[in-house]
């Protein structure tokens, strides 16, 4: 079975780190650090996957896909 994508981005504004996904129908993930967001989203997928009848293995693969943008200062 492929893993299920994950994409999460730093929202730089609001100052947290927000996930969705395509292949989870419904998640939508907001959290103060990366590593909160990955125990928040990974603890919702398995119900969303079931609210949404997606079938699933006991084990469910998952791909966390982050992106951050910022800027360098000069030397």
């Amino acid at each position: 079975m492929n893993p299920f994508e994950i994409r999460a981005a730093w929202d730089d504004q609001a100052k947290v780190w927000i996930a969705t996904s395509d292949d989870v129908p419904g998640l939508c993930v907001q959290a103060d650090t990366f590593d909160d967001l990955i125990e928040i989203a990974t603890g919702l997928v398995p119900e969303l996957l079931a609210e949404n009848r997606v079938p699933t293995q006991a084990a469910i693969p998952l791909r966390i896909v982050a992106e951050r943008t910022m800027i360098a200062r000069a030397a």
